[in-house]
């Protein structure tokens, strides 16, 4: 806030004082006219004086008269007053001794103050020192004056309000949501570094010319580690009322343990404001008792319900929900912390599911469909069998997973999801004509998901072993030459290596199994090939070679299965093909001769096996 947008509301605010209660709000109206901002500041200030707590607005009892602006302090000039409080002044300055050109904001304790008061400012000053980030005003120096009285030095921002800053661009709802998620930014930063604000509101972020907002004044900071502090820690009691109660959440309206999900619940406020120009809660005479009570007790509308008309269809849904998990009366079922808010408002912008909705597969196969609408119009007639079998699977699953948490239930969801659209979606559609675009997309999507899940399934090897599953079909899809691919060969190779990346670990570990060992040999066989078509006829002979062996270590282990003969013999067919291609005719016949023995096993075994009378 300039000097002189700061004189102007402490001019009305003065005004206002002397008036008596009743006619306040008749007053505003008339002072303020369409500043809607200078309305909601003075207001603001009405309230904390009637209240009589907020110690950066009302002078401790006993306190001497406003102290006269000095022409110096320390190293710097005076320029101005900016503004005062209970404690003390903060004026404008620059360097008086030359060594650079820069205006900045000093803060400096009154003259009289009490030992608790200095306490705190050094507390701030202590709070301010630890911070070092973009969108926070910083600390640049601090000292003592002449007689011994505390100040600050800080980052002078000149900029506006949040809220109006946003209105004076014309910005947009996605916008918005963008430069509040830098906000959420610093406050996490500011939780990391142990420190909860407790006093967010729009006119304590200020965005400056080139947009980037900064986060202000930290006077009525909590430290949650109490080594920093200096004499007693517990701010909580010792300044337990000291808020803007508009923007406090229920937990600070009783005087209750302030935690960061009391900064989480101002974030809430300050985004419904952002949002809908409004506050969350009707007030009818904006009493202190009355605001107290309507943040303790009274539910707030969906911004939805409150915003402009054009924005409410962007607003309804995901937003709705984001905004009121934010404002829970209860701090346990708030966001957990301010990067998580941010984080939700991020994955909305993406068309990503947020955790602040009730996780079902109904809602992610929605968010999915509608992110990739032409692979779901390829494949519609089959996508509406597919939302059948999800709906009706979906209510039994939930039954089945109703005392398990919730992080369990969504991780799961999800993982079954992938592998619908892996297996059973994309089996469903591969012999359809045209449909080799729509099953790259499926099994490319479905490999994301997990991909992810894996990342978190803590090394599943049950999860591993879909997600190299799901490599092997992505490449026969991008260019498995007896299957209608894209002719993608470079990237059905990577993709083969990305699942012979997976399967061997899984194979050589504790946990390694047969067909760990068996699916290693079918990778082989598949980049066998993928060189073949590539004419790469030494990568595709060490590929088949290798494939022989695995297999052959399976049959002499006994642990190939009863289909044993018919994998070998496919192995030793592909191997005497590729030794056939590079000029060996000697040593490809004597292969396919071993190729020929294993198919012959396997119609003795089982007559009627079509693959080995082929």
């Amino acid at each position: 806030m300039t000097p002189e947008r700061w004189q102007e509301v402490q001019r009305v605010f003065h005004d206002a004082l002397e008036r008596p209660q009743e006619v306040r709000p008749a007053f505003l109206a008339e002072a303020c006219g369409a500043d809607v901002e200078l309305r909601a500041e003075v207001a603001s200030l009405l309230r904390s004086a009637e209240e009589g707590t907020d110690f950066l607005e009302t002078p401790p009892e006993g306190a001497v008269p406003p102290d006269p602006a000095p022409a110096r302090i320390g190293p710097y000039r005076i320029l101005g007053e900016l503004g005062r409080g209970g404690m003390g002044t903060v004026f404008l300055a620059t360097r008086a001794d030359e060594q650079f050109r820069k205006r900045v904001a000093i803060k400096v304790v009154r003259q009289g103050m009490d030992p608790d008061a200095i306490r705190r400012f050094r507390q701030e000053r202590q709070i301010l020192a630890g911070l070092e980030h973009p969108n926070i005003a910083r600390l640049l120096d601090g000292g003592s004056t002449g007689d011994g009285r505390p100040y600050v030095v800080l980052e002078y921002v000149e900029g506006q309000n949040f809220l109006a800053w946003c209105d004076a661009q014309g910005l947009g709802v996605r916008e918005r949501i963008a430069l509040f998620r830098t906000v959420c930014r610093a406050v996490q930063y500011a939780h990391q570094n142990l420190v909860v604000h407790r006093d967010l509101k729009p006119a304590n972020i200020l965005v400056t010319g080139d947009g980037t907002p900064k986060l202000l004044d930290f006077g009525i900071a909590k430290l949650l580690n109490a080594e920093v502090s200096e004499g007693p820690s517990d701010m909580t009691q010792a300044a337990q009322r000291l808020l803007t109660p508009e923007y406090a959440s229920p937990e600070q309206m009783r005087g209750e343990r302030i935690t960061t999900a009391s900064d989480v619940y101002s974030l809430g406020v300050v985004l419904f404001e952002l949002l809908t120009s409004k506050r969350p809660y009707r007030l009818d005479t904006g009493t202190p008792e009355e605001v107290a009570r309507v943040v303790c007790e009274q539910a707030p509308e969906k911004p939805s319900l409150a915003c402009r008309r054009e924005w409410r269809r962007e607003i309804a849904g995901d937003l709705d929900t984001i905004v009121l998990k934010s404002l829970r009366k209860e701090p346990a079922r708030r966001y957990v912390s301010a990067e998580q808010l941010a984080e939700d408002l991020r994955r909305h912008a993406e068309g990503l599911p947020v955790a602040a909705q009730r996780d079902t597969l109904g809602y992610r196969a929605g968010k999915f469909f509608r992110r990739h609408r032409v692979a779901a119009a390829a494949a519609a007639v089959v996508l509406v069998t597919l939302v059948g079998g999800i709906a009706a699977t979906s209510r039994q699953a939930r039954i089945a997973r109703a005392e398990k948490a919730r992080g369990d239930r969504r991780f799961q969801d999800v993982r079954r999801l992938s592998n619908s659209f892996l297996f059973e979606f994309h089996d469903a559609i591969a012999t359809l004509p045209g449909s080799t675009p729509a099953r790259e997309l499926i099994v490319r999507r479905a490999l994301e998901y997990l991909g992810t899940l894996a990342k978190e399934g803590g090394g599943d090897p049950a999860l591993q072993r879909e997600l190299a599953e799901a490599y092997q079909k992505l490449g026969d899809v991008q260019g498995m030459a007896t299957w209608a691919n894209l002719g993608d060969t470079g990237g059905a190779r990577e993709s083969y290596r990305a699942a012979l990346a997976i399967l061997e670990p899984l194979a050589a570990g504790p946990d390694g199994t047969a067909r760990d060992r068996d699916e290693m040999a079918l990778c082989h066989l598949r980049l066998s090939k993928v060189a073949i078509n590539s004419w790469d006829i030494e990568r595709a002979l060490e590929h088949a070679r290798r494939a022989v062996e695995l297999r052959e270590e399976l049959r002499r282990s006994g642990a190939a299965g009863p289909d044993a003969a018919n994998r070998l013999g496919s192995a030793y067919h592909n191997f005497g093909l590729v030794l056939s291609l590079r000029g060996d005719k000697r040593g490809a016949l004597e292969v396919l001769r071993k190729s020929l023995a294993q198919f012959e096993t396997a119609r003795r075994a089982n007559p009627g096996d079509v693959n080995a009378l082929r």
